[in-house]
């Protein structure tokens, strides 16, 4: 059997489109941005004594997301907090009994959309002047 110089050719031409599908090319991927936070210190926090109402005012332009609560007192009795967002409940929490501080870590958190308000509303069996808390988290792009 003879080969022909056009088969030859084909042959070569098809070897030559084959490898250059199955090469690497460029990668292509997401926006260089970082998606947590455009500022250099993308953690948030706040905390102390709380009255029976505190506010948090997110910056206008990123999102505050709240990943972790503590929240105790010295005084036994039940403890409650309750978050409200756009005249909304969008968590609560409440403890009884103790005088331990209680932690929740959320694997997504609550999120205070950027130049939103969230009205965080507290109580104790006794005297809030005897509790203490802490929210933290971190600023995101919204």
């Amino acid at each position: 059997m003879q080969t022909s110089h056009f088969q030859l050719s084909l042959i070569a031409l098809l070897a030559v489109a084959l490898g250059a599908s199955v090469s690497s090319s460029e990668a292509i991927g997401y926006p260089t941005a970082s998606a947590i936070s455009a500022s250099s210190n993308p953690i948030w926090n706040v905390g102390g004594t709380p009255t029976s109402v505190e506010t948090i005012t997110a910056p206008s332009d990123q999102d505050i997301v709240i990943t972790d609560i503590h929240f105790g007192s010295i005084n036994a009795g039940w403890l409650k907090m309750q978050f409200e967002l756009l005249g909304e409940y969008v968590a609560g929490y409440a403890w009884d009994g103790t005088t331990d501080r209680y932690k929740v870590t959320m694997s997504s958190g609550i999120r205070i959309p950027a130049g939103e308000t969230m009205t965080v509303r507290f109580d104790h069996t006794y005297s809030l002047s005897s509790t203490q808390y802490t929210l933290s988290g971190y600023y995101g792009r919204p």
